[in-house]
């Protein structure tokens, strides 16, 4: 059985991680603000940390420097990242 993805309710998360990084610099705090959105880490390496909310099929990196300071991310969508593999 496949999810029917609420395409609305994506939009709408994409726009509160969007807020979330444009409101805080500190990785501690992103983390957090990220959690409560319903994301959980699912990985990295010490340059990238990934994030997945799987409820509504949503991915985030985020690229830090030694510092831990954010240098950037990205949110995709589990079918972009689809995409991007064929």
């Amino acid at each position: 059985m496949t999810m029917v993805i609420r395409v609305h309710e994506q939009k709408d998360l994409i726009e509160k991680v969007k807020l979330v990084f444009s409101n805080y610099t500190d990785l501690d705090i992103v983390m957090g603000e990220l959690a409560s959105l319903g994301f959980l880490r699912t990985g990295g390496n010490p340059d990238i940390l990934a994030l997945e909310n799987t409820e509504l099929e949503l991915y985030i990196h985020i690229n830090i420097d030694n510092n831990e300071k954010i240098l950037n991310y990205e949110v995709l969508t589990f079918d972009d990242i689809k995409k991007s593999l064929e």
